[in-house]
């Protein structure tokens, strides 16, 4: 019944205020001004919803493991010797042995074969130097002019793809038509 009233009352405000506005007369404007206050009154009659209280959130109820997490438990336990359980914190923080670390780096470059490199990499420079040591410059021939173009490119491809390594140079942006100035033979301005 009191949501009849109250669209009733909304509906006899809009129509007086609709018909004060459109053609307005005295009596008509007092008549909605009326209604309009009883509007108001009804409003302010309204009493004011009551705050609720706040319920306490509750915990969640550790449930009965499934079937299916009881498998994985299983699994994980098969693959690493514990199931995944929940971490606890140690009391004790662990500390950092220096040894130690030394000595698993040195058993992972053992098994990956980077000792073995790095010894073979030393005596090859090694024998390097001692074979430029025992050789005389005599023995020495100077290369020809082709062997030291050929260097010479090896030498600016090496340093070209170092410099790609780094990410320094693009070499895809050039056009494969591009042929730059320093690449030619022969100084191509002097012929000009």
């Amino acid at each position: 019944m009191k949501n009849q009233s109250r669209i009733n009352l909304l509906k006899e405000v809009k129509t007086a205020v609709n018909t004060a506005s459109f053609s307005p007369t005295e009596g008509r404007i007092k008549e909605a001004k009326a209604l309009v206050s009883d509007l108001m009154s009804y409003v302010e009659s309204l009493e004011a919803p009551k705050a609720k209280s706040s319920k306490k959130k509750r915990k969640q109820r550790k449930g009965k493991a499934t079937p299916s997490t009881k498998v994985a438990d299983r699994q994980e336990k098969a693959f690493h010797g514990r199931p995944d359980t929940p971490v606890t914190p140690r009391k004790v923080k662990h500390t950092a042995s220096v040894e130690e670390a030394r000595k698993s780096a040195q058993e992972v470059s053992d098994k990956s074969g980077a000792t073995a490199r790095a010894k073979r990499r030393t005596e090859a420079v090694s024998k390097a130097l001692t074979k430029e040591a025992v050789a005389s410059p005599a023995d020495v021939t100077p290369p020809s002019a082709s062997e030291a173009r050929m260097a010479d490119l090896e030498a600016k491809i090496e340093a070209l793809l170092a410099l790609q390594a780094m990410g320094h140079v693009d070499l895809t942006s050039r056009n494969e038509n591009e042929v730059l100035f320093s690449d030619l033979p022969f100084d191509p301005t002097s012929t000009l």
